[in-house]
């Protein structure tokens, strides 16, 4: 993109480059390091849910024969 600077003066200066934009492939590219960053973050979340499903199974398992030793 292109764009002239207000001089002090007034006046508009030369042209100068602000930016560009990205192409298809660099979009693709991008998108695709964006798609696989929240693959990692949804298989990290369903890691910590089956940890902590499984710690509570355990607590329950303790409690039941806790339960059945103090009868």
């Amino acid at each position: 993109m292109l764009r002239r600077r207000r001089l002090p003066n007034g006046d508009l200066g030369e042209l100068e480059k602000v930016g560009t934009i990205p192409t298809a492939k660099e979009q693709i590219e991008s998108l695709g390091e964006q798609l696989a960053k929240e693959k990692v973050k949804s298989i990290q979340k369903d890691i910590l849910i089956n940890n902590l499903g499984s710690q509570l199974t355990q607590l329950k398992l303790d409690m039941i024969s806790m339960k059945v030793g103090g009868e």
